[in-house]
């Protein structure tokens, strides 16, 4: 890739699941360390961008980001952003906006779990939601309850895509000003509309002194659209949603594949070995 590339790219924000890590395998990409370590040896700060809160990072990611320092975090899809332990910006539910919502979703029968500032609490749960959540919360335990006022930053509902029509006709999402973006067939996010990686993303560079023309991004799913099409350079996995791949500015191959360390010496951002 041209040198203007790699001069003018400072942070790589990277997906989790199915980009980083299998959720199904339980396997992190064997060369996710070497990568993040590569771009610290050119000055380049990698960092994460994704709908997991930072308490259901897979183990082996951890581990990995311990060893390497990463730093800077953007969490549930945008709305908990995080330097180290610190919070850069948080965006919650209002309270009647949460209490509205739930109690819709828990009425039709539908699974819920409310992403929280520590921990994931259970409100709902169904056989085909729970089947959902276990690849994500795999190194996790889901057992401890909601606090009643504390923060809620997005719900993660267990519904299929024939039940959408019915939660937009119903007017939970409050004609717009809430959508819901799917990560599997029986489980999507609820947020914010004007909620996104790319809000989270904007916040960081912003601690940073840095633009958009600064930051590359890699992701496979629909919640990643937004910062891959936003970000200076965009690269979707092989493996992703096809509409994903529309949005970027090269193809990574698949994450089984190791495809993000692949990509990165593909596009001369670390050196081959």
């Amino acid at each position: 890739m041209s040198k203007a590339l790699k001069d003018r790219i400072r942070i790589v924000f990277f997906d989790i699941d199915d980009t980083l890590y299998s959720k199904n395998a339980g396997l992190l990409s064997p060369g996710v360390e070497k990568a993040f370590r590569g771009l610290k040896r050119r000055g380049v700060i990698p960092a994460i961008a994704t709908g997991r809160a930072r308490y259901i990072f897979p183990a082996p990611l951890e581990a990995v980001i311990a060893r390497t320092g990463v730093e800077h975090f953007v969490t549930i899809n945008g709305q908990l952003n995080l330097h180290g332990q610190q919070v850069v910006t948080d965006y919650p539910f209002a309270q009647a906006d949460l209490e509205r919502i739930t109690a819709y979703l828990v009425g039709q029968g539908m699974g819920v779990c409310y992403a929280e500032r520590t921990h994931m609490s259970v409100i709902s749960m169904t056989p085909a939601f729970h089947a959902a959540l276990v690849p994500i919360m795999r190194d996790h335990s889901m057992d401890r309850p909601h606090e009643p006022g504390s923060p809620v930053y997005q719900l993660v509902v267990g519904f299929r895509e024939s039940q959408l029509a019915g939660i937009e006709a119903s007017g939970i999402l409050d004609h717009g000003r809430f959508r819901t973006v799917r990560w599997h067939e029986d489980a999507s996010d609820l947020l914010a509309t004007e909620g996104s990686k790319m809000r989270g993303i904007r916040d960081v560079i912003g601690t940073l002194g840095l633009t958009l023309d600064n930051v590359m991004a890699f992701g496979d799913s629909l919640n990643d659209i937004e910062m891959l099409s936003e970000a200076g350079f965009g690269v979707a996995m092989a493996n992703g949603h096809p509409e994903v791949k529309k949005y970027a500015d090269h193809l990574a191959p698949r994450q089984d594949e190791d495809g993000v360390w692949r990509a990165l010496v593909e596009l001369d951002m670390i050196d081959p070995d």
